[in-house]
């Protein structure tokens, strides 16, 4: 007798966390513009060096290195100014400005503050030093060359007036042979970075031009891959996949299509009696033509040798057949080629209906005996399957 095991009971289902809480929090504070994003995401790395800088300030004033009132009036600035900037930004009032980034005035305004706490830290403002060259650091990201040295000479100039100001008035703090070193170094680390500026725009520009260079390369080795290279129309891969794709769009409700298969009567002829370049030329002339009377949905490509497949949708304007017809017609009143003034191309053609659901290689093998059919009886004659 037969047993029966009941199945066990499904487990109740668990409700994991959120796994885009994370994206959306990404979105709300750094917006979902990729240029906006990365703009903020500079000036948010550049508030957390800063907040790192002002814990260390802070430490400075709890071991008595400094003033805790001018550690808290430099936290106070820096605070503003970061949060000035973002919200210009994160409102995109930005945009309006030649430079969206607002790179320049942000290392203007930093190197502004950075003078001021030289100025107000006492025994570490050397520190401050530092502060300058990693502010033009990020400045080489966002600023070119010539905006680069604009920030450069400011902060060398504000630097000087701040290191004199502080040598005269505070000679214990500051003196007068050390501001000087101090001021040289400060000189020096400038105008290094603004000639490496110079040389990092060079090898972004390089970087620049080849990623184009190869992308073009890229997409013309695609188009080969896919183009026949004598006639210049798609070839045998490339229509397998367009007849592929139209199939999968009539399944999903698109238009139905014929598939034709053509083949020039008597090409091998041809080929014997004038040569192959008069061969070459007769399948370019007829691939011209039959671009230019084809309608504009109709696709042909070269399926091998003197055979071409065409795709022709079910769509207006005509009959698909019609556009085969016309070809026909077209081709009996002109020379195969400039070089042929008295030759005229003819053909046979075999069409066959995609029916619904069926995989297309069948499609193509009743083109194919339909064509044969044509040939059968006579050539330069369409029969349909």
């Amino acid at each position: 007798m037969p047993t029966t095991v009941a199945a066990p009971a499904p487990l109740a289902p668990q409700s994991d966390p959120d796994p885009g809480w994370l994206a959306r929090l990404g979105d709300a504070v750094l917006t979902t513009d990729s240029r906006q994003r990365r703009t903020l995401g500079l000036l948010l790395l550049a508030a957390l060096v800063s907040a790192t800088v002002m814990l260390l300030l802070g430490y400075a004033a709890l071991i008595g290195a400094t003033e805790a009132r001018h550690v808290g009036w430099l936290a106070a600035l820096f605070g503003g100014f970061m949060v000035g900037f973002y919200t210009t930004i994160r409102s995109g009032l930005n945009r309006r400005f030649r430079d969206p980034t607002l790179a320049l005035p942000q290392v203007i305004s930093a190197q502004t503050l950075i003078a001021a706490g030289y100025a107000m830290t006492g025994p570490v403002h050397g520190a401050s030093v530092i502060m300058l060259a990693l502010v033009m650091v990020f400045g080489m990201f966002s600023l070119r060359p010539a905006a680069l040295r604009v920030a450069s000479l400011y902060t060398v100039a504000v630097m000087g007036v701040v290191m004199y100001l502080c040598a005269r008035h505070q000679p214990a703090l500051y003196p007068a042979r050390l501001e000087l070193f101090n001021f040289t170094l400060t000189a020096i680390v400038m105008i290094a970075i603004s000639q490496l500026s110079g040389q990092l725009m060079n090898m972004r520009t390089r970087v620049k031009t080849q990623k184009i260079a190869l992308e073009q390369a890229l997409t013309h080795i695609k188009e080969m891959a896919a183009r026949d290279e004598l006639t210049g129309l798609p070839n045998r891969r490339r229509m397998m996949t367009l007849l592929q794709e139209h199939a999968t769009r009539h399944g999903r409700g698109g238009p139905r299509f014929h598939v034709c298969i053509i083949d020039l009567d008597h090409f091998k002829s041809i080929n014997d009696t004038y040569g192959h370049a008069a061969g070459d030329a007769v399948l370019r002339a007829f691939a011209t033509q039959a671009q230019q009377i084809l309608r504009n949905t109709d696709m042909i490509g070269r399926w091998g040798g003197e055979e071409f497949l065409l795709l022709l949708p079910e769509t207006p304007p005509g009959d698909p057949a019609l556009g085969v017809a016309r070809l026909r017609e077209a081709l009996a009143a002109m020379p195969a080629s400039p070089a042929l003034p008295d030759l005229r191309v003819r053909f046979s053609a075999g069409f066959a209906r995609y029916e619904d659901g069926e995989p297309i290689d069948q499609a193509i093998e009743r083109a194919d005996r339909a064509l044969y059919a044509a040939k059968s009886a006579g050539r330069n004659r369409s029969v349909v399957l």
